[in-house]
């Protein structure tokens, strides 16, 4: 059976895990850290697991080398023209400009020589060989809104009419970074305000390298499905168009200062320069069958430059950004933000009560096992990530674990801990107050400091101390015709009284023994005038006992003995159950002196050791020196009747017969 507090705690558990869940549904249903934690997953699953470089495409640099031979920038028409030209026998699958031929040139006749050129390029001089193709930029521009897995603009730009009339195609060249300024994916598809329909301008590039008909492209749901000859290529594509890029390489070095120029390094994208294909500097291996784009890189005119995933604080250029789109398109396999609504929510449900169990079952060690816990749940979703990427071709969508969701198990675990922490702080405080109850403070502190140092142990000490015994005087007659529980309820209102008293005069109450009451001062805890202060606070019981008694009830009185010496202090018992006491004949003493015949009815006694203590102000007789049953010395006695200020409300005269030998009880 569970104590009410372990099953509060449970219920708590049980509470805080539902909440965990439904805020976690909640933040999945509103995309809560799609921009924010969930990308930054993103980032890194991308950083460990970039796609490998497949030397399917080959970028074409407008560079500063090139600027320098043609002496301007933007470049004329007649660098594009060259770059055409030379690019033909070199025999590429596609070419692709990410520059915009929006304006006519100055001179109407370099437009016309590009045209041509592109005609010229498009037409084989073999009818064996395949014609070649020439893409072509556009983009919307202006107001933009969200379409069916689409983006609509509202403004559409377009090559000059003689150029778009040349090629055999245009591409969208828009790029929409996500808040944060990354680009995280690449504008498959936007809308006209007409409605057609444009496709981006790698997805127009690779379909015509891999051959397939782009008029054969079909959307199923979020996915669009382009059927090429070496199977199906099914790019997932967000609410805006967008489909997510698997980054190959980082941004390509310059194409200049750079000795692993041209293209000498595999784990990079070859980037060549514009102006050393136009003077055949490069070699016809780097440019065969390949997708080439050209687009603006290592130029310092055109800012056309992006933070990607795994950019490690550079950039890269625009061009760049497309190359790693159609290798994607390539290779068939697009990394997705996060997983499904469900398959998050089942493992945020999952980790978190795992967790939650952990922390209630072992509280501290608990939260860091499940800190271990999440840490290996991190790295096998990077580590799965990584398998499901790898190979030469994917079979479309893969997606990055929904960790930026499941951060929240741990903030769940945290307060748990916290509530638990501070539920335990509580229990204990009513514990020390319960505690309390049964031994004085000072006791209980000392107990649970001893045990907190692993010292609570059977064993006492040597310590000086100053001993106070009461004894109800005629209790057997009081007692006689009250019920236990009349008789009970009248003892604990004097002792409750009797040790508010003992508490201000920094007195331990020992034990409470039937009809007796045992206070040590210097025992536990070292008190200084521990000889005064026990008489005075026997003085002042005295007082308060006699004021209680005039207001109506039984006749209670009191006497007490009081003596001062060197005891045993410590834990007397056995292991299993033990109490706090003092041991010795200082203690014998005190419990002696409360006999009837010394500490008469309302008085106080002490030894001639308590008496030197206690200063030159007190008012006293001297009972003599008294033999007591178990000393073979007498005991000197004295009764107080003040001490400073406080006095017996009834002192007592000198007995008119000497006491002679005390016959009482042995040590209570």
């Amino acid at each position: 059976m569970f104590t009410k507090r372990q099953t509060r705690q449970r219920a708590v558990v049980a509470g805080l895990t539902a909440l965990a869940v439904l805020l976690g549904a909640v933040a999945l249903a509103t995309e809560f850290f799609d921009t924010t934690l969930q990308t930054a997953v993103y980032d890194k699953a991308i950083d460990l697991s970039p796609a490998k470089v497949k030397n399917q495409v080959t970028i074409v640099a407008l560079d500063d080398p090139t600027i320098t031979q043609y002496g301007r920038y933007p470049l004329p028409r007649k660098a594009y023209a060259d770059l055409i030209k030379a690019l033909k026998p070199l025999s590429p699958a596609v070419v692709a400009f990410d520059v915009g031929f929006y304006d006519p040139a100055a001179d109407p006749a370099e437009d016309r020589a590009l045209a041509e050129a592109i005609r010229d390029f498009q037409t084989p001089t073999d009818p064996s060989q395949r014609p070649g193709s020439v893409i072509l930029a556009m983009q919307g521009a202006g107001e933009q809104e969200l379409g069916d897995h689409t983006t609509v603009y509202k403004t559409l730009q377009f090559p000059v009419p003689v150029l778009r009339d040349a090629a055999s195609g245009l591409g969208a060249v828009n790029i929409n970074p996500d808040p944060d300024g990354r680009v995280r994916d690449s504008q498959l598809v936007i809308t006209g305000p007409d409605g057609a329909r444009y496709y981006s301008l790698p997805l127009v590039a690779a379909a015509r390298q891999q051959r397939a008909d782009l008029a054969k492209l079909r959307r199923e749901g979020d996915r669009l499905i382009l059927p090429t000859p070496l199977g199906d290529r099914v790019m997932p594509v967000d609410r805006r168009g967008g489909m997510s890029v698997h980054y190959a390489a980082p941004p390509a070095p310059t194409t200049y200062d750079n000795p692993a120029y041209p293209c000498k390094n595999p784990a990079e994208f070859c980037v060549v320069s514009l102006k050393d294909v136009v003077n055949g500097a490069i070699d016809r291996r780097l440019i065969i069958g390949h997708a080439v784009l050209v687009g603006a890189h290592s130029v310092s005119a055109v800012p056309d430059d992006y933070p990607v995933p795994n950019s490690q604080g550079s950039k890269m250029y625009g061009v760049e950004i497309w190359a790693n789109t159609a290798q994607s398109i390539f290779t068939n396999r697009y990394p997705v933000l996060k997983q499904g609504f469900f398959t998050t929510l089942v493992q945020l449900s999952l980790l978190t009560l795992v967790g939650m169990v952990l922390v209630l079952r072992w509280r501290l060690y608990g939260f860091f096992g499940a800190l271990v816990l999440f840490l290996a749940y991190v790295v096998g979703g990077y580590v799965l990530f990584a398998n499901q990427t790898g190979g030469d071709v994917g079979t479309g969508a893969v997606e990055v674990p929904s960790l930026g969701y499941l951060v929240g198990a741990p903030f769940w675990w945290v307060v748990v801990l916290g509530y638990l922490l501070v539920e335990e702080q509580v229990a204990v405080a009513r514990t020390r107050s319960t505690f309390g109850r049964f031994v004085t403070p000072a006791v209980a502190r000392t107990i649970m400091d001893r045990e907190e140092a692993g010292m609570l142990s059977l064993g006492g000490e040597d310590r000086r101390v100053t001993v106070l015994f009461g004894d109800i005087r005629g209790f057997t007659t009081i007692s006689e015709g009250m019920t236990p529980a009349t008789l009970l309820g009248h003892l604990n209102r004097y002792f409750d009284g009797m040790v508010d008293i003992v508490n201000r005069y920094e007195g331990t109450v020992n034990k409470y023994n039937g009809d007796n009451i045992m206070v040590l001062w210097g025992a536990p805890l070292e008190v200084r005038d521990q000889a005064k202060k026990a008489v005075e606070c026997a003085l002042e019981m005295q007082r308060w006992i006699v004021g209680e008694r005039s207001k109506g009830g039984p006749d209670v009185s009191f006497g007490f003995g009081i003596n001062t010496g060197h005891v045993v202090a410590g834990f007397l018992g056995a292991k299993g159950r033990m109490e706090y006491t003092v041991i010795g004949d200082t203690a014998n003493v005190a419990s002696r002196l409360t006999s009837s015949d010394i500490a008469r009815r309302d008085q106080v006694a002490c030894s001639a050791e308590t008496l030197k203590e206690v200063g030159d102000d007190v008012a006293f007789i001297d009972l003599g020196a008294i033999p007591v049953k178990g000393r073979a010395e007498p005991v000197q006695c004295y009764q107080i009747n003040r001490l400073g200020p406080i006095a017996t409300p009834n002192p007592a005269p000198p007995p008119e017969v000497p006491i002679g030998r005390a016959a009482v009880a042995g040590y209570h």
